[in-house]
C-alpha cells in the first residue's frame, strides 16, 4: 500500500520507481499543459521542475522526490529544456507552466486551467489570477 500523504525523497538523479509511482497516482497524466495523454505514464519522462543539481556542484539532499517530478511528454521535456518554458511544481500534483512569452497555465490531474500572472516591474511573478465562471467584480472603494 502506498500512503500519498507521505513524501518521499532520494538523493540520486534518476527518479526510483517508488517516486515515479506516487507521482503518477496523484496526477493520473501528462503534467504538459492541454496534455491528452491519460495513462501510460510509465512512458513519460520524469522531469526535476527545479533543476537538479549534483551534490559534488552544491546541490542540497534529497532533490529527487514527490516535491520535484514531473511526467511530462518527450517533445514537451525538451521544450522545457531547451527554449525556455518554465515549469514550478506548486504542490504534490498541481504544476503551474510559463511560456517564454509569458502566457500561464495550470495544470492538474483535472487538466489545464489559463491563468495570469501577477509581476513586478522587474519581471518576478508574486501571484496569478484565475479565470472565474462567475461574473465576479470587487469595488473597492
Amino acid at each position: 500500500m502506498i500512503d500519498l500523504n507521505v513524501g518521499r525523497a532520494v538523493n540520486g538523479y534518476e527518479h526510483p520507481t517508488t517516486v515515479k509511482k506516487r507521482t503518477e497516482l496523484r496526477t493520473t497524466r501528462d503534467v504538459s499543459p492541454h496534455s491528452t495523454r491519460h495513462g501510460g505514464l510509465s512512458r513519460l519522462d520524469h522531469d526535476h521542475p527545479v533543476p537538479y543539481v549534483p551534490p559534488d556542484e552544491g546541490g542540497p539532499p534529497g532533490q529527487t522526490g514527490d516535491h520535484n517530478d514531473a511526467p511530462v511528454g518527450r517533445t514537451d521535456h525538451r521544450a522545457k529544456t531547451h527554449l525556455g518554458y518554465q515549469v514550478k511544481q506548486l504542490g504534490l500534483g498541481a504544476y503551474r507552466w510559463e511560456t517564454p512569452h509569458g502566457l500561464a497555465r495550470i495544470v492538474t490531474g483535472q487538466g489545464t486551467r489559463r491563468i495570469q500572472l501577477l509581476k513586478t516591474t522587474d519581471g518576478t511573478t508574486i501571484g496569478e489570477l484565475y479565470d472565474t465562471p462567475y461574473n465576479l467584480q470587487i469595488d473597492f472603494n
